[in-house]
């Protein structure tokens, strides 16, 4: 049985964490320079909004990059059981034809000093 540190892989575990912390920290900073800048009102709502475009497409790519990191977190997990469950039923078996071996043997002997018994009386 492997321990939890044997599978660290080295990276950090709150990555997804930090990036998004930092894509809102980014979004905000960006917002706040619109909004004080000495603009139009059509040239900063139009740079609101293309803000917005671009946050919503940086935060569609993190979306795809976490969930393609999940999907390969679960295979490699799936791939992990499989794995214990096929030694677990290898170990199952073995111990199943030892007990299977051990009743048959005991059955025949008790097989054998029932005919004896019966032989003797």
């Amino acid at each position: 049985m492997s321990s939890k540190y044997e599978d660290y892989d080295g990276e950090d575990s709150n990555g997804g964490g930090f990036a998004l912390g930092l894509l809102v920290g980014a979004t905000v900073g960006a917002l706040a320079a619109i909004l004080f800048a000495p603009k139009a009102g059509y040239e900063t709502r139009q740079q609101i909004k293309d803000l917005a475009d671009q946050q919503k497409d940086n935060l569609k790519n993190q979306w795809e990059q976490t969930k393609a990191k999940a999907t390969e977190v679960v295979d490699a997990a799936r791939e992990k059981v499989e794995a214990v469950a096929g030694q677990a039923k290898g170990a199952v078996d073995t111990y199943a034809d030892k007990a299977k071996g051990t009743v048959d043997r005991v059955a025949d002997e008790t097989k054998s000093a029932a005919d004896q018994f019966q032989n003797r009386y």
